[in-house]
């Protein structure tokens, strides 16, 4: 009798109050968890919506420049060095990072210098300062026919092309990727050994 009463008590169901209580605490929840998840999406379109992280070129100087012309062979040797001082803008609320990137020296469209930026982090809502010296690889414009008539003409044309590519993520939840460029185009100035008549061009995409 004692097995089959035990038997019976554990087959009992459950009672009406017991499962109201239930249903109620996992309404409860669920309201709560809904809530919250508002909550955090209000304020991601809102307060904490992703804004555009951008790169800006402050000042471009020349660090050394050293120029051999050959007159007989109408050819010409340049070393250049070039300090490009730039700041990446993070007005998000929260913080960025970006991924290793890279700023580029070109001469009329050849790449002829090349340097990495590491990755890092920028704080929220900051302007973070960064320098990179661009140099220029000599033997990639040994060919080159037009440098000799630009170093003749005291102005040899230049750009510089920075981009760097990122993400922002918010409570881990919204992660928005994003890439800035900054493309400039200078003339590099040859008897005073200075740069000029630069322009520059933003772009970022989120």
């Amino acid at each position: 009798m004692d097995v089959e009463s035990s038997k019976a008590t554990a087959m009992k169901p459950e009672s009406p109050k017991k499962h109201k209580r239930r249903n109620v605490c996992l309404g409860v929840t669920a309201a709560a968890i809904l809530v919250i998840f508002l909550l955090l999406l209000i304020l991601g379109l809102t307060v904490f919506k992703p804004k555009q992280t951008t790169t800006t070129v402050d000042s471009t100087s020349i660090s050394d420049l050293k120029v051999s012309l050959d007159i007989a062979r109408l050819s010409v040797h340049v070393n250049l060095s070039l300090d490009v001082n730039l700041s990446i803008k993070n007005p998000n609320k929260v913080s960025a990072k970006y991924k290793n990137s890279s700023a580029s020296l070109n001469y009329r469209g050849q790449v002829v210098g090349e340097v990495p930026i590491p990755a890092g982090k920028i704080s929220a809502d900051t302007t973070q300062p960064m320098n990179v010296t661009l140099t220029l690889l000599a033997d990639r414009l040994l060919t080159d026919s037009q440098l000799f008539s630009d170093a003749m003409a005291d102005a040899i044309p230049f750009n510089t092309l920075t981009k760097i590519s990122g993400k922002v993520s918010i409570f881990n939840l919204f992660k928005v990727h994003f890439t800035s460029t900054t493309s400039c185009d200078l003339v590099v100035f040859v008897s005073n050994r200075t740069t000029g008549d630069q322009k520059c061009k933003y772009k970022t995409k989120l």
